[in-house]
């Protein structure tokens, strides 16, 4: 499964992936594209793959595992 997310705002130059799983309905910060970089939290490397440029879109891929089932938001931030 991959999530594309987009924004249209020059100032902006990140895109952040959240979780929200059933089990526990805090957010989760998956991890964020930041211009052509992405970083991913230690705990969710295993499980996810973020590709883009945080200024236009990004991606997030579910890699197989059943246990990924949530809802999940994406966000664009301007980050200095």
């Amino acid at each position: 499964v991959i999530i594309k997310c987009s924004h249209a705002i020059s100032s902006y130059n990140t895109i952040l992936w959240y979780q929200q799983s059933i089990a526990d309905t805090n957010l989760k910060l998956i991890g964020f594209a930041f211009y052509k970089n992405p970083t991913i939290e230690d705990q969710f490397k295993e499980h996810f793959e973020i590709r883009g440029d945080g200024e236009i879109e990004a991606s997030l891929q579910l890699l197989s595992d059943p246990e990924n089932s949530a809802v999940y938001y994406c966000a664009a931030s301007k980050t200095q």
